[in-house]
């Protein structure tokens, strides 16, 4: 049988079913490049977007085969999470390419044009093999891209031998199971932690949905061969001890780029600069659209490098501060945090936020913050918007299930919310947090005309603001947060602390603004 839409389309369908049947078990088994648990959600809510995208198109039983392949690759690059996600995302792509390019589509005697004959399925899987190692700055073997390489291969042997489609499928998929432990065990990171490589099960998964729909097959592929169990005790040290990549920074950041002239040297560009400042770096890119990952240290310089193109969807998020997602609660609730200063993304991170960075080439949207809310994993989430997304974006979420809009509106009011929902947690958490950026008072100290006033000069204007704001009638307050444009080096903060101390209040200093004004807020 050869590849047509329907089959296609009951392959996307198959491969959404598919992980998120398998998520947890593969999130289970995530050793590599870091331990975080969260490679088979990845890979599943990257399919989910290249899903979503075929479901959007119009009439989609009727449009060509290509059609269908592009829409997939397209969604997948725009959803793509985490390393295991963009790795994905670009095999698609190459799979995409390989089947409706030169050779791919209707090719042989007595298959129907539009349709993937067995040659081209070898050749799409050869492709995507090809494309899923370029998205990488340091490919590693003994993983997912080993066995992409020996699913290629398989499925070339059964298309020399004369196999059709179904047959060069299934051989792929059953190659992929034969290879699965033998080349996971050659990488010293999973053979230490006595697990298969995650994203090798994951990808896997999406094989495994190829050969049922090549054979016909409308159902979700079986998942129960995926192991049900966690890593060998000591499999994080044993991963710090492999090899230095391994540990990775403590951020993942992830954004898009658009490429205002498009072309390959930009995906370059962009693997050269955030190799840089991080590692486990992907990129990948399709049509002047570039998804860039990397676990770094400081988010401000990885978003900064990307700076080549019209930056959005900008995601930071601290890799040892949120839970996984199998691990939340009912009642449990997250947080995201839309800012425009890069410089604060590393705080809120840290706090247990999902981050949204608006840079200055693109507006925040909705859509940037509902994508943020599933990254946070959790039943309800609560969306502290600062002053990085307008009003009318916001309402569109207002009925969003699970989701509560906080009316925060600067980036000091922000600051006490997080400050509240962490101390409190939980729902209550969610009450302090509306509670706290109802009451704080706020007061914006300019220093637009230059780099800032010195240690001395804005401890005299931040104790100006302050009194000004504990006189008020409301109660004098117990904290206060004040916000910096640029760094906030040592002698700022020892000059805001001993304001904080005449005044009875607990301080918290955050340098890092991209604002024109120094934020002063009691609360």
């Amino acid at each position: 049988m050869a590849l047509g839409t329907a089959e296609v389309t009951a392959w996307v369908h198959g491969a959404r079913a598919g992980l998120g049947d398998a998520r947890g078990r593969i999130d289970a088994v995530n050793v590599f490049p870091v331990p975080d648990a969260d490679t088979g959600t990845n890979a599943w809510l990257t399919i989910e977007g290249g899903a979503r995208a075929v479901d959007a198109l119009d009439a989609p039983g009727d449009v060509p085969v290509a059609d269908v392949l592009t829409a997939l690759a397209r969604g997948a690059m725009v959803a793509a999470r985490g390393n295991s996600g963009v790795i994905l995302s670009q095999w698609l792509a190459g799979f995409a390419h390989g089947a409706t390019g030169a050779g791919g589509v209707g090719t042989a005697d007595g298959v129907a044009p539009g349709r993937v004959d067995a040659r081209g399925i070898a050749l799409a899987l050869g492709s995507a093999a090809r494309a899923a190692r370029l998205a990488l700055a340091d490919p590693q073997e003994g993983t997912v891209l080993t066995l992409a390489d020996e699913v290629a291969q398989a499925a070339a042997d059964a298309a020399d031998a004369g196999g059709d489609g179904t047959a060069v499928a299934a051989q792929a998929a059953a190659a992929g199971h034969q290879a699965l432990a033998r080349i996971s065990a050659s990488h010293p990171v999973l053979r230490r932690a006595h697990v298969p490589d995650a994203g090798a099960c994951a990808l896997l998964v999406v094989v495994d949905a190829l050969a049922l729909a090549a054979a016909g097959a409308t159902r979700a592929p079986v998942t129960d061969w995926l192991p049900d169990r966690h890593p060998a005790p000591g499999h994080a040290q044993a991963c710090d001890e492999a090899t230095g990549a391994a540990q990775g920074g403590a951020f993942e950041v992830m954004l898009v780029v658009r490429d205002t002239a498009p072309g390959p040297a930009v995906g370059d560009r962009l693997r050269a600069a955030l190799a840089a400042v991080g590692d486990s770096v992907a990129v990948v890119g399709a049509d002047g659209w570039w998804h860039a990952h990397v676990h770094t240290d400081d988010p401000q310089l990885a978003i900064d490098a990307c700076a080549v193109g019209r930056r959005e969807q900008v995601v930071v998020r601290r890799l040892d501060v949120l839970e996984a997602p199998q691990d939340a609660g009912a009642d449990d609730w997250g947080i995201v945090v839309v800012t425009r200063s890069p410089g604060l993304a590393a705080w809120f991170a840290t706090a247990g936020a999902v981050v949204v960075v608006r840079c200055p080439e693109e507006p925040a949207t909705a859509a940037h913050v509902r994508r943020a809310v599933e990254d946070a994993a959790a039943p309800h989430v609560l969306v502290v918007p600062g002053d990085a997304i307008t009003p009318d974006e916001l309402a569109t979420m207002q009925d969003d299930a699970g989701v509560e809009v906080l009316g925060a509106d600067d980036e000091a009011r922000a600051a006490v919310a997080v400050l509240a929902f962490v101390t409190a947690g939980g729902a209550p958490g969610v009450h302090a947090a509306a509670l706290a950026a109802g009451r704080a008072r706020v007061a914006a100290i300019d220093v637009a005309g230059g780099p800032g006033p010195g240690a001395g000069a804005l401890a005299a204007d931040v104790e100006h603001a302050v009194a000004s704001l504990v006189a008020s009638p409301a109660p004098r307050g117990e904290s206060l947060t004040v916000v910096v444009p640029g760094a906030a080096d040592d002698a700022v903060v020892a000059e805001v602390e001993r304001c904080a101390a005449r005044h009875g209040l607990e301080p918290t200093v955050l340098g890092g603004s991209a604002g024109r004004a120094v934020l002063v807020a009691v609360d």
